[in-house]
């Protein structure tokens, strides 16, 4: 792609915070620069073009661009996203260096820590170190960075890690890699012993059981609004790079291929604007409020233009004007966008949506329009559509509900219908079945939105509606007249009202195991509030409760009983274990060898207090 445009509008500009020309390719002056745009605000620098904006170009300019790349990363530590480009401007070779603001500051160049004050390069005065340092405390309590206790790295896709060790060697020449967990912790992906938020999100083999909102729907309507029916609705479920494999793979398809024949040559044209198209989903992707349990990215793709909508508000001095325009990029989740840079699914630093703009004009497609809403960004490429034909569609609102949800997941939201629905006919439990797959697809819905799609009349499914919220499988999130219904985490639900192997399901009646399952809930909320013990995700959470009702059932029972009855390794018992006992849940009474685990008595009065 040709982006000669990006130094147009570089060149209109006059040298800033985020911006500097530099005549000669010297190295010292660069890393002293990039470091200093690192830790500030990240920026560009171009380099072939003097004081005076006179473009004077670069020689050798690929050798150059090399070497500097190689040495930035080399110099700069920590290291940090360095994109070094070759741009050919005005019959000159030129190099724009594109940084984003670091995550992890200060960073330093030769053991000095600059940063950018107007348009000058500062060696960082005290004042000015205490902020970055603060900065970088701030950072380690971002979302990304949590740790997901219990999850052992047999849980992760070792072929998409490996990958992302070759991208990082080719990257940082100097890296030295002991193996998979070593490359994890230098990456920041592995935080006091545990896997993180973004590395699930990365390289989870199944990132749905911790982070149910990672998930990305892609839905195709045949006309020009989403109505009640659709042609296909898919629902993945897999990593970031699973997910970004398989979507720009449907894509190819849905939106497929133009032939033209000149002088007896066939030649074929992809019917939309790739990069760009490519471009708005992998900003999507970084950019989107995983920290939300009503996040959601959809992708809907009409038969007049394609919409990539994203939960979650632009940063804080951002404006949608601005992303039509050079802007300063703020970084959500910056391990994750990390990461995408490595593995070249960001193939440049800042001017994402310029290029955007650029490659719909040049594709004969109308500019990308984006629009703000209510914790929502949504981009619509005008144009952009599918070319299929309408046969078939939504043949039954359940069959095609059900559509794009897993084998296993479908049964687990079928037992919980069956089991809210007892005694009433099938035809019930099967209109309930549609709205959780709805709420399970969508991440959450207003009454009016399940109502359109599901068919279910307004009375009966407020009826419906009523009875799963008091059972516990759904909750209500916001105001009465505005709020949406969220589903709950599926295996919770599933295990809070049909129980688990090796627990007596016939002596536990449902109240008082939603009782356990609530209390154990709360003291896990006050324990991390209190500092006592980290943060528990939900699908750690979920096995805790199960142990504590193990427990109950059977006191005194010992690890390895554990261990076999959980189907769980030792060490991840012994976590969990370690956990309970944290937050006052269970207690070992007894010698090491023949003791074994008990409910504790502040467990035992709080669910006697609730009687």
């Amino acid at each position: 792609m040709d982006n000669s445009f990006i130094i147009d509008n570089l060149l209109q500009r006059e040298e800033s915070v985020r911006l500097r020309f530099i005549e000669n390719a010297d190295i010292d002056v660069l890393a002293k620069s990039i470091t200093a745009f690192i830790n500030t605000e990240g920026g560009d620098v171009v380099v072939g073009v003097d004081g005076n904006k006179k473009v004077v170009g670069v020689n050798d300019a690929q050798r150059q661009l090399v070497t500097i790349q190689q040495d930035l990363v080399r110099l700069i530590r920590p290291t940090a996203p360095i994109s070094v480009q070759l741009i050919r401007y005005n019959q000159h070779d030129l190099l724009l260096i594109s940084v984003w603001e670091g995550a992890r500051k200060p960073y330093q160049y030769d053991g000095v820590i600059y940063n950018r004050v107007g348009k000058v390069t500062e060696i960082t005065k005290p004042d000015r170190l205490s902020a970055l340092i603060s900065q970088r405390k701030e950072s380690e309590f971002n979302w990304e960075r949590m740790s997901l206790l219990g999850v052992e790295l047999t849980e992760l896709d070792n072929t998409e890690i490996k990958k992302t060790i070759d991208s990082y060697k080719e990257y940082k020449a100097d890296a030295v890699i002991e193996d998979t967990e070593d490359f994890l912790i230098q990456l920041g992906l592995i935080q006091n012993g545990n896997i993180t938020n973004s590395c699930m999100v990365l390289f989870g083999k199944n990132p749905l059981r911790y982070i149910p909102q990672s998930r990305i729907r892609l839905t195709l309507y045949p006309s020009k609004t989403s109505g009640n029916s659709f042609i296909d609705d898919k629902i993945f479920e897999g990593n970031i790079f699973k997910n970004i494999e398989d979507i720009f793979n449907y894509l190819d398809v849905i939106y497929g291929k133009s032939s033209s024949v000149s002088n007896i040559l066939r030649k074929d044209r992809i019917n939309y604007p790739i990069v760009a198209l490519r471009e708005g989903i992998m900003n999507a992707i970084v950019h989107r409020d995983y920290n939300s349990i009503k996040g959601f990215l959809q992708i809907s793709i009409f038969s007049d233009r394609t919409e990539i909508s994203n939960y979650g508000d632009l940063p804080s001095g951002i404006t949608i004007s601005d992303l039509r325009s050079e802007h300063h990029s703020i970084l959500r989740n910056p391990d994750i966008a990390r990461i995408c840079f490595i593995r070249r699914f960001i193939e440049m630093l800042g001017s994402g949506t310029l290029r955007m703009i650029r490659d719909c004009k040049q594709n004969k497609f109308r500019a990308p329009v984006w629009q703000e809403g209510e914790n929502t960004i949504t981009v619509t490429f005008p144009g952009v559509t599918h070319h299929r034909k309408d046969e078939g569609v939504n043949e039954g609102v359940s069959e095609g509900v059900r559509e794009g949800v897993s084998k296993d997941n479908l049964q687990k939201l079928e037992k919980i219908a069956e089991w809210v629905t007892k005694g009433a006919k099938g035809e019930v439990s099967e209109r309930i079945t549609s709205l959780l797959v709805h709420l399970y697809k969508d991440g959450g819905a207003r009454t009016g939105d399940i109502e359109a799609i599901t068919r279910i009349p307004r009375k009966t499914l407020e009826r419906y509606l009523r009875r799963l919220k008091k059972s516990g499988v759904i909750s209500h999130d916001g105001n009465v007249s505005a709020g949406i219904y969220v589903l709950n985490d599926i295996s919770e639900v599933v295990e809070r009202t049909l129980g688990h192997t090796g627990i007596d399901r016939e002596r536990r009646t449902d109240d008082s195991a939603r009782e356990l399952d609530d209390t154990i809930i709360a003291i896990l909320n006050d324990g991390v509030s209190d500092g006592d013990i980290d943060g528990v995700s939900d699908g750690v959470r979920t096995e805790i409760m199960q142990l504590v009702r193990i427990v109950q059932e059977q006191e005194g029972i010992r690890v390895n009983e554990l261990v076999e009855k959980t189907d769980k390794s030792r060490p991840t018992i012994e976590r969990y274990l370690k956990i309970t006992r944290d937050a006052k849940l269970l207690e070992f009474k007894g010698a090491p060898k023949t003791g074994g685990y008990y409910i504790t008595d502040s467990l035992k009065r709080k669910l006697a207090s609730n009687d």
